[in-house]
């Protein structure tokens, strides 16, 4: 099963407006990703899930940065244990930091809620910048190179 252009709508979710305030995130994985970690499905739920005791009871005492945090790190961690499935190393190391990379986004996003501190601002829209540029070159990769479903 070919993938060309599996990951274009991936990398179309990067290209928005710079809504920086905006929390809603974008961690989708591509179908390669996806069709790449087949059948492993029931290990990925199982390591969701002890993620997610982990970090239950955390939110009490948590200011709104902290919270944007948490919510970011959260839900980058299902499509990373999804993406590092993938049989082949080279498309399990994209399809994982593909999340990983709109978490970054995701948690500078976060910061810039909070923040008042004009270089840590900065330093997040940057983030931002970059690791949208990361996203789109993992998901060109991955249009290249993941062209059989269940990659080894």
């Amino acid at each position: 099963m070919a993938f060309a252009g599996a990951g274009a709508a991936v990398a179309a979710d990067h290209d928005h407006d710079h809504d920086h305030g905006s929390m809603q995130s974008a961690v989708r994985l591509p179908e390669a990703c996806k069709a790449a970690s087949a059948g492993k499905e029931a290990m990925v739920k199982d390591m969701q899930a002890h993620m997610s005791q982990a970090m239950q009871g955390m939110g009490g005492q948590m200011t709104e940065t902290q919270k944007g945090l948490q919510r970011a790190m959260m839900s980058m961690n299902g499509p990373m244990m999804q993406g590092m499935m993938a049989g082949d190393p080279d498309v399990a190391w994209v399809c994982t930091m593909i999340p990983h990379h709109q978490g970054a986004i995701d948690m500078a996003r976060a910061a810039l809620k909070g923040a008042d501190n004009a270089e840590s601002k900065r330093l997040a829209e940057k983030t931002i910048g970059e690791q949208e540029k990361s996203i789109q070159e993992l998901v060109a990769w991955l249009d290249k190179n993941a062209k059989k479903e269940g990659n080894r």
